[in-house]
């Protein structure tokens, strides 16, 4: 290198120019390689990249169920008042008509019935309120038995 008054060759020029690109080059390295080394520092940012994913995606699974449910819940609903509207629609003129001739059977039956048979029928309904859920469970297996009969009086002819 020449004097220190600056005038320098070009040899010494292209040197310097080499010399201040691998400074930079060897800076840039050095940089990487401390961000390689922070270990606990790209943990940490991983760390919070996936914990911001997962709650992202916990917030779009929770909607999407919130959504589902209200959807459910509405269909739900829907089909209980049109069965229950089907039902009272169907079920009145039946039942209106069971209940009249169930009303008129039993007012032939009492016309026909002997006193003592009657005071007896009485204390038997009054047994029979006093234990209403067996009284009900023998009633439909009374029912069921006489069904069962006609059924099979019915196919032998």
């Amino acid at each position: 290198m020449s004097d220190a008054a600056g005038s320098r060759t070009p040899e010494e020029e292209a040197l310097a120019g080499e010399i201040e690109r691998t400074r930079e080059q060897l800076g840039e390295t050095v940089e990487a390689l401390a961000a390689k080394a922070d270990v606990k520092g790209r943990a940490q940012r991983r760390a919070a990249e996936v914990t911001g994913n997962l709650r992202g995606k916990g917030r779009a699974a929770k909607d999407k169920v919130t959504e589902q449910a209200g959807e459910l819940r509405d269909e739900a609903a829907a089909k209980a008042a049109q069965a229950k509207n089907a039902a009272q629609g169907a079920g009145a003129p039946v039942a209106g008509q069971v209940a009249s001739r169930a009303a008129a059977a039993g007012r032939a039956v009492r016309d026909i019935t002997p006193a003592p048979v009657q005071r007896s029928a009485g204390q038997a309904v009054v047994i029979v309120r006093g234990h209403r859920g067996k009284a009900a469970a023998a009633a439909l297996a009374a029912a069921a038995l006489i069904l069962a009969w006609l059924a099979a009086r019915r196919r032998r002819r």
